[in-house]
């Protein structure tokens, strides 16, 4: 019984002490008058600012080292067309233009894409400090969409040119143009994927071996810089995918590899074109299609498995390997295909003179078979 009063005592004090505390907390808490709150909040914004040091912030870090060798391009040209042929040619009205570029030499050789200058009669660089020069037309590539343009200028900060051969999906990336022509523009993501292939960016333009980012890209970010942490160039800023008719990001921007940019970049300097070896394209000649519903359930293949070949060119590779009409191509370099995109990818992940093994199964036979294909150029009148 005693136990039990000491215990309501002792929560009857504690009880009390909270409701004392509350009371002087009421008494002291009391509202500032209006004159009060308005010397208090005068007084916080007169102090100085606080200064927070950046310390390691790599990213600050490798900004600071690449930006002051991104440019602004603006170029005034002509309307590029195409007759029913396909032929290109230049309308006569005047159309202006805005991407970026990055300097690469001291003496003013600069790196930009080639769709940014296409059809250009004047061609206007300005620098990050604000000065400006026309520059003039060194070489371009289409092909690769590269061009290399330069300024009389001397002594301009340059980019370090890095490794595109190391990078890793999941880094972070640092791009860096003139988007929209607000002028230069930083914004940071991670590489996405490497060696995206055969990517349709707009009608007659593809990419290969690209460099994915969800680095923020918009229209005039095209020649810009793509950096590693380290602030080293590592990648053209090419082209986007967008979901919206007005090209907006949405986290899908490409790159050019800077090792593919270095090899083409150092042919247009010498000699104003990009040498046949790296811009050649691979061919099997082979016309392909899916292989028909009926036709894949007698011969009971898995579903949507191989891709039917209509056609054979004659005296194309896979004519001399072996290969015939109506063959169905079930892998290629032990690689499942499965629609006609895996054969595009399949052949533009080859070089010239690669060989490729091909495992087909021969509907008349009802026998599978391996043919050998040695990768050719394909011809400029390739059907």
């Amino acid at each position: 019984m005693l136990a039990r009063r000491i215990l309501i005592v002792g929560i009857i004090f504690v009880l009390g002490i909270g409701v004392g505390g509350l009371a002087m907390r009421t008494t002291i808490a009391r509202p500032m008058s209006a004159t009060e709150a308005q010397r208090a909040a005068l007084r916080l914004l007169d102090r100085p600012p606080s200064v927070t040091e950046i310390g390691d912030n790599r990213i600050v870090a490798a900004v600071k080292r690449i930006e002051p060798a991104v440019v602004n391009i603006d170029t005034v040209g002509r309307v590029r067309a195409e007759d029913d042929n396909g032929t290109p040619f230049y309308l006569d009205q005047e159309v202006r233009g805005k991407g970026s570029g990055v300097i690469l030499t001291p003496d003013g050789y600069i790196v930009t894409n080639n769709h940014v200058i296409d059809g250009a009669n004047r061609i206007r660089v300005t620098l990050p400090d604000g000065n400006w020069y026309y520059a003039h037309l060194v070489g371009r590539d289409p092909d690769t969409d590269l061009a290399v343009v330069r300024i009389e200028a001397a002594h301009l900060p340059v980019a370090e040119l890095g490794d595109s051969d190391k990078l890793q999906v999941g880094e972070w990336s640092i791009a860096v143009g003139n988007p929209l022509g607000l002028g230069s523009t930083v914004t940071v993501g991670v590489v996405s994927a490497l060696n995206r292939r055969n990517l349709q960016i707009d009608e007659g333009r593809n990419l290969d071996g690209a460099i994915q980012t969800d680095a923020a890209i918009n229209r005039g970010n095209s020649g810009g810089a793509l950096a590693n942490i380290n602030g080293q160039l590592v990648g053209i800023n090419t082209a986007i995918l967008s979901s919206g008719p007005n090209g907006g990001s949405i986290g899908l921007g490409f790159a050019l590899p800077i090792n593919t940019v270095r090899r083409v970049v150092r042919d247009l300097i010498s000699t104003g074109k990009a040498h046949p070896s790296l811009t050649r394209k691979p061919w099997f000649g082979i016309r392909f299609d899916p292989v028909p519903p009926d036709l894949s359930q007698s011969l009971q293949l898995q579903p949507d498995r191989g891709v039917v070949v209509s056609k054979v060119l004659p005296e194309s590779p896979a004519s001399l390997s072996g290969l015939k009409t109506g063959d169905i191509i079930l892998s290629i370099d032990g690689k499942p295909i499965y629609d006609v995109r895996d054969i595009r990818e399949a052949v533009q992940q080859h070089k010239v003179g690669d060989r490729s093994r091909l495992h087909v199964l021969r509907p008349v036979e009802r026998r599978e078979h391996d043919y050998t294909v040695v990768v050719q150029e394909r011809p400029e009148d390739a059907p």
